[in-house]
């Protein structure tokens, strides 16, 4: 059964402590947004690229949902327009300016990898491009993602249009679930976008597989997500496991492999080099960075994460605050309860 989006009378957020009257619900959003917006900009000017300022811009973003729970600005369709409205505008600007952009090369070699079809593990290539007036070379880089993901664009745009576009029509899926679409929609995952960091294609199957879609048509939509981005065949296969599914997590492996035996033909080491050990060049260095200690330093990694927990967390935490006396959820569920100022379920002593 598809993690199908709460109606109106389900939704998993509750306020706590409303903020009272128009003016004072107006300067409330207002002071949190701004600091949100200005706390991440500060973040990436003065940290980028040192290690803790992805992880201190995702823990700003949990603090300023925290407060907007807790002020019961979750639900506020003003606060969501506005939330929303202004992570767009900021995302827009960085993707036309080059302001808070060029953190990534994946918006021009992810689709650059096109023109070795089909042999797409086994030869680099060599590409040189101009972002916002500054001159880049890259030189025998080899595809590391899975084949649809250097086909998956918008003809004739830059590729961060995609990404952008991307990021957006997911929100647009979420909108039935406010709390996903602060978790999702803030400036930071925006500004991501606006960079053209790749990820943001497989978010938008999982998303239609998960959210949206229902039967033959979200599992058609998650056999795409397993030909894109591997950590979306982690997600795939991991969300089997949780409800059980044994055998469609087998089979999610199947497919992957099943996607890849081609490619596997023209170049079985090239595959198990890149694919597998995520080697972006000659497979005489070993794993690549994201399978060692260079994994902190790549700035879209900590997106999964927020995206599992934007889309998956909300209903949850709902199960959590119906759940009985006793065990850990017993104790995690009277909590959040006392947290949100929700009654026991039914039978339950207050």
């Amino acid at each position: 059964m598809q993690n199908r989006p709460p109606g109106p009378s389900e939704s998993p957020e509750t306020p706590a402590t409303p903020v009272g009257g128009p003016l004072g619900r107006g300067l409330a959003i207002g002071a949190l947004i701004g600091a949100n917006v200005l706390g991440t900009l500060g973040i990436q000017s003065f940290l980028l690229p040192s290690v803790p300022a992805d992880l201190l811009i995702l823990l700003l973003l949990l603090l300023t949902f925290l407060v907007a729970y807790q002020w019961g600005l979750v639900p506020d369709r003003f606060f969501l327009i506005s939330w929303v409205g202004v992570a767009v505008a900021v995302s827009v600007v960085s993707l036309v300016t080059g302001w808070h952009n060029g953190l990534t090369d994946e918006a021009f070699g992810t689709p650059a990898f096109a023109q070795v079809w089909p042999n797409l593990y086994g030869t680099p290539i060599s590409i040189t491009y101009d972002q916002y007036g500054t001159t880049y070379t890259l030189s025998n880089l080899y595809n590391v993602y899975l084949p649809g993901l250097a086909f998956a664009e918008i003809p004739g745009f830059s590729y961060k249009w995609t990404a952008l576009g991307s990021w957006i029509l997911g929100l647009y899926l979420l909108r039935r679930r406010s709390a996903s679409v602060v978790l999702w929609g803030g400036s930071w995952v925006g500004l991501m976008a606006a960079n053209g960091f790749n990820d943001f294609v497989p978010f938008l199957t999982l998303t239609l597989a998960y959210v949206t879609l229902e039967g033959r048509s979200s599992r058609i939509a998650e056999v795409v997500s397993l030909g894109l981005k591997q950590f979306a065949n982690v997600v795939v296969v991991v969300w089997h496991l949780y409800h059980r599914r044994w055998w469609d997590a087998v089979l999610a492996v199947v497919i992957t492999a099943a996607i890849l035996a081609p490619f596997a033909y023209l170049s079985p080491h090239g595959v198990v080099c890149h694919v597998l050990l995520i080697q972006p060049g000659d497979c005489s260095q070993g794993a690549g960075s994201a399978l060692g200690v260079g994994v902190l330093g790549h700035l879209n990694y900590l997106l999964w994460p927020l995206w599992a927990f934007a889309v998956f967390g909300p209903n949850y935490v709902r199960t959590l605050r119906a759940a009985g006396p006793g065990g850990i959820r017993g104790w995690a569920g009277e909590r959040l309860r006392r947290m949100s100022n929700c009654p026991p379920p039914d039978g339950l002593p207050p």
